[in-house]
């Protein structure tokens, strides 16, 4: 089979950015299309991990429980547009389908095969276009009411466990040492020291999208409208200024790219898991680590612009206006166990994580097109695992030699 010469990647997120350089140091030569390359992006707004030990499902035995209670609580983790419901069953009934034992040891083993090499695939990349010093080993806290409230999430606990995925338990004296922010209504914790923090996702997006096109990679600003095919192959795609051809056509639109899927005949369950945060300039508390907040559901980071508080999940699709309350709410959270947070001139954003309902990613060549693949739908993981998303699918495209398996991840298995 010849080799592919040239590739268009649609989408200039952090995960089509990272594909789109795993195929140039191959030697492809790649162009990316975005509506706006430079705008605003998923990428931006994340927690500024990289959850590397995240290998638990989102879905898990029992949780159907607990979604009522979620809904009905105005600061919970959960809310759903009533426009939004009709659209979103068929998600929401895959979602719970997955959480059976089987498939959740199934996932996890998927989303660990990932995140096993995200050191390995991040670490060459970061050094390239100088931003290595930024990305550091500070790990993550996961806070708890107390051990009592640890305990009932054992199940959690084990998964990482049988994955290798090292942790340390905190009781109260440890916990306040290592971040004496943290106020009296948690005395519990987890050190997962995996977890690598960076300095500000909106710089490295930046960084790496700079470097991309001073060494040749086009950046093309257009919205793609269609793919254009032939026979059975995919050629390239169209655009209001015209069309773009090539040997690969890489699907990486984050939550827009189930359109194009779909006009290739590939359904797939993926929605908008909407995710809000606020960014405190002068947020009055210094952190050593991430802090996940465990019963709550929510996120602070410690950024070099400002600590971030975010977290939740809405479903509402991809045009319902924002609603900031739950910006607010997740704020009120953070001053409620961090009491001397400043909460004042923060900046308030939410983007669209693309989420499918068994957490794993949509990664891999197309099942009905020749010339077609995708790499999104990574949701929560998407800083996480982009790096090693571009390196699994380049390897998969361009040296089939290494025998690795996208198997897991192919749209394929929502037929």
């Amino acid at each position: 089979m010849q080799q592919p010469k040239n590739a268009i990647v649609v989408g200039a997120g952090m995960v089509g950015l990272c594909c789109a350089y795993a195929l140039h140091i191959r030697g492809v030569k790649v162009t990316i299309v975005d509506r706006d390359p430079v705008g605003d992006k998923t990428s931006y707004g994340n927690a500024g991990a990289l959850a590397i030990s995240e290998c638990v499902p989102h879905s898990l035995p029992g949780q159907i429980w607990s979604i009522p209670k979620w809904l009905l609580d105005p600061m919970g983790p959960l809310s759903i547009r009533p426009a939004h419901i009709p659209q979103f069953m068929p998600w929401l009934l895959a979602y719970l389908g997955h959480s059976r034992k089987k498939n959740v040891s199934h996932i996890a083993k998927a989303l660990q095969a990932i995140n096993g090499r995200v050191s390995a695939d991040y670490d060459p990349m970061l050094k390239a276009i100088g931003y290595a010093g930024k990305v550091r080993d500070k790990g993550c806290i996961r806070v708890y009411d107390d051990y009592k409230s640890f305990k009932l999430s054992a199940q959690e606990w084990d998964i990482r466990k049988q994955h290798g995925q090292h942790f340390e338990l905190l009781g109260e004296a440890e916990l306040r040492r290592m971040e004496p922010a943290i106020g009296q209504a948690k005395s519990f914790g987890v050190l997962q020291p995996q977890w690598r923090i960076i300095d500000d996702p909106k710089a490295l997006v930046g960084s790496l999208r700079e470097w991309l096109v001073s060494h040749g990679v086009a950046l093309v600003t257009a919205n793609v409208d269609a793919l254009v095919t032939q026979d059975k192959r995919v050629l390239g795609v169209k655009t209001p200024a015209g069309e773009h051809f090539s040997d690969i056509t890489l699907v990486a639109a984050g939550a827009w790219s189930k359109q194009l899927a779909k006009q290739a005949g590939e359904m797939c369950l993926l929605e908008s898991e909407r995710g809000y945060n606020t960014t405190l300039p002068y947020p009055n508390i210094a952190l050593s680590h991430e802090l996940l907040f465990a019963e709550q559901m929510f996120a602070v980071s410690p950024l070099t612009v400002g600590v971030r508080v975010g977290g939740a999940s809405e479903f509402a699709g991809l045009t319902a206006a924002p609603n900031f309350k739950r910006s607010d709410n997740l704020l009120a959270l953070a001053k409620r166990y961090l009491p001397d947070l400043n909460t004042e001139n923060g900046q308030q954003w939410m983007g669209h994580r693309p989420s499918t309902p068994d957490s794993l990613p949509v990664l891999g060549p197309s099942v009905k097109w020749q010339g077609l693949s995708y790499a999104f739908g990574h949701a929560h993981l998407g800083m996480t695992q982009a790096a090693s998303s571009g390196q699994m699918l380049a390897e998969v495209l361009l040296e089939p030699d290494k025998g690795t398996d996208l198997t897991a991840y192919s749209i394929g298995r929502f037929i």
